[in-house]
């Protein structure tokens, strides 16, 4: 605690620099402001003599376009609650100066949040490490109006230990309103890394006990990318009571780690009560629940123009993809292009979801309905067909088609009759008779499907010995000399000098596959390449590449005449075994070194040192 000496020397330095600022002749001009935790005595808040402490910066109302800066490499003990809203155009952002690790801002396990922005609008955040609190790591909230531009960018936010969880707003990152007259519109997630507490959620935009505010009172334009959560009690990355969102090229896994079920059940990355939400490029794994649920993706009740594309579950508890109705009608829905693995790793939640899990209840329907391009590679423990569909759906809106299902389970697929099948590739491992269930009965083959039910036109089937499985399920050892994924990836430095979007989709997806099979030798190589030779040169550079957190990973870097990328796999002999112009999906990479490595061996991921 500051003695009350102390407190009025900064106290006279905060008036002496608003004072300073008033008397200038540009009133209107931006201020810099500057903290340097590690400085033994604290300073004026220029750059030559910071401010010791974050104390002496909440006290400070910030203005439009105002910067405060945190030393690289410092670390502030306490909660970084500021003052002030920004302006269109002219947000105040809090960032890091000087060269190193990203400034740390630890907060007691007494504090409610680490850092907290209230009724404020306007704001970027980026480049802290955030740390602590007993509720939240970062809350940002409001109770009244709509509150703009919460732009989060390149944070670390863990280890969030507070006593028993009361809501699905506590975690580590929440922006969620806190009444049913407030509501955020222009948020973007960008590049967050939220992992480790015992509280519910990892990146929440939206959420609140509010009851069912209507489509006006929603949150609107709400971006998550390039972002990480892992080890969370409860729910991955959500995305509530939002028009216009994006998850895009995030990752989450460790997710629903609570012991016995109390507020909820919780998934990997999902969406609720949502209006033209996407999720895409992304990936889900080792998920699970004390309920049910325990799923990677999720289109859930209320939703409207939702999407799941291009993204990878498995190795879940639960389902791959679920679409949910209930006391809503859920319309036009799209599942296309995804890969599920391995999901359904609870018997009891396989025979009950199935790998894609459509469902309604509570007077809930679904009015709009595609499934299609989707590869399930599916092994339960019990005979339970990859596609479960029991829902209410509006008659002739509903599609399954073009889909792959491999499976050693001879249940295929189970369907009410409102959803229409056709064009479909099925392909048994294992001895007997395959089965396909559709409107309550049962068809011993697919040509019997055909020929009564009028269904799966098109489709094929294949039976084949239970020795030939493929290897996407079965742990294989280390592969000598090791496998390499070599990776050509443009680089560039946004406006607020932080490492660009096209970048950062690359590095989470390439971190991810490398920490799954470290055990097993994948090794991982990133060539930086950039036009200009002096971005590398530049300290902005230097500390984006030490934000990356790239350990474990070869970096080389080369000046190039083009920005074209490039994704190889190399097998032991140097034989190219797989080649993606970049931008690579999930998909396409997951795929291709699950046929390689077979299931990751998870229990050695990261055994060097977890974040």
């Amino acid at each position: 605690m500051s003695s009350p000496g102390l407190q009025l020397v900064k106290a006279v330095a905060v008036l002496a620099f608003a004072l300073t600022a008033s008397n200038c002749v540009a009133q209107s001009a931006a201020r810099n402001v500057y903290v340097d935790c590690s400085r033994p005595q604290s300073g004026d808040g220029s750059s030559q003599t910071p401010w010791n402490d974050l104390e002496t910066l909440n006290t400070l109302t910030l203005e439009p376009g105002d910067t405060a800066y945190l030393r690289r490499g410092s670390v502030c003990h306490g909660v970084l609650s500021p003052k002030g809203s920004g302006a269109d155009g002219k947000p105040i952002r809090i960032t890091a100066y000087g060269e190193g690790p990203r400034p740390r801002i630890i907060a007691d396990t007494t504090d409610e949040e680490a850092l907290r922005l209230f009724n404020q609008q306007y704001w970027d955040i980026d480049s802290l490490d955030v740390a602590g609190g007993a509720t939240h790591g970062i809350f940002i909230s409001g109770d009244n109006g709509i509150l703009h531009h919460i732009h989060l960018s390149n944070l670390a936010v863990h280890d969030v230990l507070g006593e028993t969880m009361k809501h699905k707003e506590s975690g580590l990152v929440a922006i969620s309103p806190g009444s049913a007259k407030s509501h955020f519109d222009d948020v973007v997630v960008d590049g967050v890394n939220a992992w480790h507490t015992n509280q519910w959620v990892g990146i929440l935009v939206g959420g609140g006990d509010l009851g069912f505010p209507p489509e006006s009172g929603w949150n609107t334009n709400a971006v998550i990318r390039n972002s990480t959560v892992h080890d969370v009690q409860g729910d991955g990355i959500v995305l509530f009571r939002v028009r216009n969102g994006l998850i895009d090229s995030s990752v989450a896994w460790s997710i629903g780690m609570q012991d016995t079920q109390t507020i909820g059940t919780p998934n990997a990355i999902w969406t609720w009560m949502c209006d033209d939400c996407t999720v895409q490029r992304s990936e889900a794994y080792l998920t699970d629940s004390p309920g049910v649920d325990g799923g990677a993706f999720d289109i859930d009740y209320g939703n409207t123009k939702n999407s799941v594309l291009d993204s990878y579950g498995h190795d879940t508890q639960g389902y791959c993809v679920a679409v949910f109705g209930a006391g809503f009608v859920t319309h036009e829905s799209v599942v296309r292009g995804n890969l599920c693995v391995n999901n359904g790793r609870s018997p009891r939640m396989a025979d009950y979801q199935g790998a894609i899990f459509l469902w309604t209840w509570n007077g809930g329907s679904i009015d709009g309905l595609t499934v299609e391009k989707n590869t399930i590679y599916w092994s339960p423990f019990e005979n339970a067909p990859a596609l479960l569909n029991k829902a209410e759906i509006k008659a002739g809106t509903a599609t399954f088609r073009d889909n792959t299902i491999v499976s050693t389970a001879p249940s295929m697929t189970e369907s009410n009759r409102a959803m229409s099948m056709a064009g479909n590739s099925y392909q048994y491992f294992g001895p007997g008779i395959s089965e396909w269930r559709y409107g309550g009965k049962s068809f011993a083959s697919l040509q019997k499907l055909q020929e009564d039910a009028k269904q799966e036109k098109g489709s094929r089937f294949q039976q084949t010995p239970l020795k030939d499985w493929p290897q996407v399920f079965v742990q294989r050892d280390a592969a000598e000399p090791a496998w390499t994924l070599d990776s050509i990836l443009p680089v560039r430095l946004d406006a607020n000098q932080l490492m660009s979007d096209s970048a950062l989709q690359e590095v989470v997806l390439l971190k991810s596959f490398k920490q799954q099979y470290a055990a097993q030798g994948l090794r991982v190589n990133i060539e930086l390449s950039s036009t200009d030779p002096k971005l590398f040169e530049s300290q902005a550079f230097r500390n984006a590449l030490t934000d990356m957190d790239l350990r474990g990973i070869r970096v080389t870097q080369r000046v190039a005449e083009t920005g074209a990328g490039r994704i190889t796999l190399h097998g032991p002999d140097g034989e190219v075994a797989g080649e993606w112009s970049e931008p690579v999906g999930p998909v396409q990479l997951g795929l291709a070194l699950r046929k390689v490595f077979g299931e990751p061996i998870y229990a050695q991921m990261n055994v060097s040192g977890r974040e």
